[in-house]
């Protein structure tokens, strides 16, 4: 077997494609974005509310999952796992039948955003996948792998997020200043779960 070397890239600023583009091989193998174990289903993918990002529903029938994934291409931000829970909301009641899980996948997903995936836990079973592009001579080849939450971190930017993403579900579902105080709270319990690992 010949051993051929192969490099990292970035698929907007290194290789010139854009969303719509990563949306079609979506449509040609919905398992691309690694999001489960299981066959799935791609009922659509379409361009974000969000640049540079992508919407995706995707479905296993053999599981009875729905799953909601925002894409973005280059690196993750806070912003997208908010979004990732505002469509786990939407889709979970327009689809109550379903069990819904929710992801981001991205080409970097940074410390922080990992972070935050880890808190959102606390909220729904959210997930996080990096999405890598690997040449190989001629050939491109795309594959995910999930990120782990860094083990450390500064503790106000921890409280900082915890309020962001409060802030953020209390602008999604309404609840009152109350909720949204306990949620904050859940939120930065979550880090400090024995074990506590991305899902």
């Amino acid at each position: 077997m010949e051993y051929a070397p192969s490099d990292r890239l970035y698929l907007e600023d290194d290789l010139g494609l854009d969303a719509v583009w990563l949306a079609r091989r979506i449509h040609e193998d919905p398992g691309l974005l690694g999001v489960s174990d299981t066959d799935l289903d791609l009922e659509d993918a379409f361009p974000s509310v969000r640049p540079h990002s992508i919407t995706a529903i995707l479905r296993s029938d053999d599981a009875g999952v729905r799953h909601v994934v925002e894409v973005r291409l280059s690196d993750g931000d806070v912003e997208q796992v908010i979004r990732a829970l505002e469509l786990w909301f939407v889709e979970q009641r327009r689809r109550p039948d379903l069990e819904h899980q929710p992801s981001v996948v991205a080409e970097h997903i940074p410390p922080v955003v990992a972070r935050a995936v880890l808190m959102a836990q606390a909220i729904a079973p959210l997930g996080a996948f990096e999405l890598h592009a690997l040449q190989v001579g001629d050939a491109l080849a795309l594959h995910t792998e999930p990120v782990e939450a860094p083990a450390a971190a500064d503790p106000e930017a921890d409280r900082e997020l915890a309020t962001l993403l409060a802030d953020a579900m209390e602008r999604i579902d309404p609840q009152g200043a109350a909720y949204r105080d306990d949620l904050r709270l859940r939120l930065i319990g979550r880090l400090n779960l024995p074990g506590a690992e991305l899902l």
